[in-house]
Parts: C-alpha cells; structure tokens; sequence
C-alpha cells in the first residue's frame, strides 16, 4: 500500500525527530540522528556490553517469572469508577448512593432507583444505559420466555421487563439476576460491576481494539490504522508552528480524544511508534513472552520541522504532508500511540526488559539481528505511575495544551518544564499548558536529553 511504502521514506527522513523533544533541545533531535548514522558502522567492542546486561536480566526475569493472575474484577471496577468518575460504592447499597454514582456517570440523563431494591436498581441502569425503550417492547410472553432462559423466577412484577432486558444486554449475570428475583440486597461489588455496565453501555468507559491475545487482535489493528489520516486544529497548529519558530520544541505530536483509551492508569504503558508492522511484532511479542494486554491504537499526528536539504518534498497523501509556512515547513505524518493495559503490575513492569531484550538496538546491534521488525534505538514508553523502578523509567513532563478534543503533546524534562510552560502559555492565553508528568524508558529519556544515542 503506499502508506506503508511512504512510511519507509517518512522513517528514514524522521528517525528520531518523529517524537518530539522540548526545553531547549532544540539540536538533541539532529545531534542523535548523526550519531546514531555513525554508531551503524561501528563493530561490537570487546568486553561486556549494556545490551548483554539487559539481555542477561531479562532472561532472569523470564526465568523467574511465575503466572500472574489479572486484578480481580471486583478491585479493577472500583479503582475505574473512582479514577474516571468517583462514583465507586462501598457499603450497604440504597438508592440515595446508587442514584448519585449513577449521577456521576451520566449526569442529568441518569435515571433514578425508586426503592431500596435489587430490582429498582437495575431497572434505573437499564433506562441510565439507554436501553428502556426495547425493554418496554418486551411482551408479558417474551418476558417469561426470556427469564426462563436464564432460569430466573420473577412473576407478576413491574420490573420483571428491566430484569430480562439487562440480562439480554449483559448488564447483569444470570446469577446477579437471581438475586434480585429473590428480593436480596444488592453488594458493592455488584453495585460496581453495574455501575461499570452502564458506562460501559454508554461509551464512557474504555475504548479498545481487544485483547493482546485475541485471534484477530492483528486484523483490528490494521484496520484502525488504515482509517487514520491526518487531523488539525488551527488554533493548535499556530501555537506549534510558533513553537518549532522559536525553538521552544523541536516538534510535537497532536491527538484527538475521540480515541481515547480510558485505561486504568496504573496498569498502562503508553507506546509510541510509526509502522504498523511493527504492532503487529509487538503484539505477537507479548503473546509469545505470555504477557496479555488490553489493546487501543489511538493516532498520533507527529509534526516537526522538514528541512530542505532532504529532499524534494515528497507529494501529499492522507497521512504524509509538508506544510509551508513562510520559510520553515512542518511535516505532518501519521503515527500511533499503543495504549497497553496489562493484566497486572508484574506483567507491567517485566515490559521493559522484553523491549531492552527484543525490540531496541544497541552499538553492539546496530543490524538489529534478532529483533522485531522496525526497533529503534531509542523507543518511546512512558506511563503515569512514579512508583516504577528508578533505573529504567525516569520523569519527563508532557506539555499538554489543549483545544475542545484536539490536544498537542511537546515532552521536557522536569528542569526545563517551567520555561517551557511559560513559553507556550504566552502564545496563546486562550489555550493553556496543563504539564503532566510521565515516567519514560532509559533510552528516550536519554533522547529528551541529548546524552546518548542508545
């Protein structure tokens, strides 16, 4: 396709500069690309490398590694709905709590429990998930029908219509819905696991391909990335190009939350690269290290400055341009941020010696023998987290300004941060900078920094 033939040219023009470096940096984007050209030739050193370190700990680790089992749903739907809405339960469930969580989430569309019960309760989540209308087209006999599929006993009942209906979207279990026939009281957890349901229903939770393990993970993946092609704010495109002009960032990238992930935060790894090709190795990295991940690709347009002495300027397509303004020229190149959510902290924390081990190159391979497709000397991983390990990940901030759902995303390090703020702030008051700190892998902190290569 010429996407992926272009992005062989866009690789080779970009390198490095595809990610944007902030804070006075201004040189760290083409002082890296020329040693990075001249570390190609090189022949391996004797002695003992940095690359056999991270091989040699990264066998450990796998060596080592028992099974780790997920977060239980009960713990993960409580920290979600405290972290996206603060709307978790805990506690002897009432309408007065449930209805407020329920608030919380879908504010003024929110219906309202009218009883202390089970079944009121649901009834609310089924007109809350926006499912009331085809409840109320259930007959008296497709109702019956329905609850004697899933075994449920409720005759004679003014919810008994809400009960099939949350059953036949999967609001509820089979088992939750006995309970309510029954006229038990609803837990917490349960209250949670609803509460999850309906933003779920409503599309406020998470939004993701599928998981790292599914068969056709691959094919969702392609095809989120065939649809991607290049979207703008103006507003946002003056505040970057005046940016690059004065030399406050080398480049930037911009996002669109409508591709949001809505991950948990503490059990995501942000991953920033430019061939799909190398998703799909990735991907089949983890499958193959037993490490299983939720899976978003959220687009990514990275925009730095072209220099003339590349090229002619290749012809636009919909996901590469060149934009004039006065004398400087922007590329505009179609990217991805790979949201990864793990299953747990251990199988978080072991992804960066997978990477160190099969996805990043060093001196000592510079041919990236034994790598996956497309690893690069310094990969992009970052997370919120700022309890990971000290020697690997290291604290960036994100300069994130922001326009209705547009925002671009220029890093720095925490000592040039407040001169970066201030920067951007003065060239537009209407936009702000909202610095957001991050925690990166070694060899792109390195990268913000201009100190190595590797």
């Amino acid at each position: 396709m010429v996407r992926k033939r272009l992005l062989t040219y866009v690789t080779a023009l970009a390198c490095a500069a595809a990610i944007t470096a902030c804070g006075g940096q201004g040189g760290a984007a083409e002082e890296t690309n020329s040693v990075q050209t001249e570390a190609a030739s090189e022949t391996a050193a004797g002695g003992e490398s940095e690359a056999a370190e991270n091989e040699s700990e990264a066998a450990e680790e796998g060596a080592e590694a028992a099974e780790s089992e997920a977060m239980p749903v009960a713990e993960y739907n409580q920290k979600y709905l405290t972290v996206y809405f603060d709307a978790a339960l805990e506690g002897d469930i009432t309408k007065d709590s449930f209805n407020e969580s329920l608030q919380k989430i879908a504010g003024e569309e929110a219906a309202a429990a009218e009883e202390d019960s089970y079944l009121s309760m649901v009834k609310a989540a089924v007109t809350t998930a926006e499912y009331e209308e085809l409840a109320l087209s259930y007959p008296e006999d497709k109702v019956q029908e329905r609850l004697d599929v899933y075994g449920v006993d409720l005759e004679d009942s003014q919810y008994a219509q809400s009960l099939a209906c949350a059953l036949d979207v999967s609001l509820i279990t089979e088992d939750e819905a006995k309970k309510a026939a029954a006229g038990e009281a609803m837990t917490a957890d349960e209250a949670n696991e609803l509460l999850m349901a309906v933003a779920d229903a409503r599309g406020e939770a998470r939004n993701y391909l599928g998981s790292s393990d599914d068969p056709d993970i691959y094919g969702k993946i392609d095809n989120a990335w065939e649809s991607f092609v290049i979207f703008d704010d103006e507003a946002l495109t003056d505040i970057g190009r005046q940016a690059v002009e004065q030399q406050i960032t080398t480049g930037y990238g911009i996002k669109s939350d409508a591709y949001s992930a809505n991950f948990l935060p503490e059990l995501t790894l942000q991953y920033g690269h430019s061939d799909i090709k190398h998703a799909h190795q990735l991907i089949g990295l983890l499958n193959s290290e037993d490490i299983r991940a939720n899976v978003q690709l959220e687009p990514k347009i990275s925009i730095y400055q072209y220099l003339l002495d590349w090229g002619p300027i290749p012809e636009a397509t919909p996901t590469y341009e060149v934009k004039q303004f006065g004398d400087l020229y922007l590329v505009y190149a179609v990217e991805y941020d790979m949201q990864l959510e793990f299953e747990n902290e251990e199988e978080l924390l072991r992804f960066d010696s997978v990477i160190e081990k099969y996805a990043k190159k060093y001196a000592e391979n510079a041919d990236a023998e034994g790598l996956i497709y497309g690893s690069w000397w310094q990969p992009l991983y970052s997370s919120v987290r700022s309890d990971l390990p000290s020697d690997r990940y290291h604290e960036i901030y994100d300069c994130v300004v922001r326009n209705g759902i547009y925002s671009i995303h220029p890093f720095c390090l925490p000592e040039d941060k407040d001169e970066v703020v201030e920067k951007l702030n003065a060239l537009n008051p209407d936009c702000q900078v909202e610095p957001v700190k991050r925690y990166c892998n070694t060899a792109f902190y390195n990268y913000l920094g201009g100190t190595d290569y590797q």
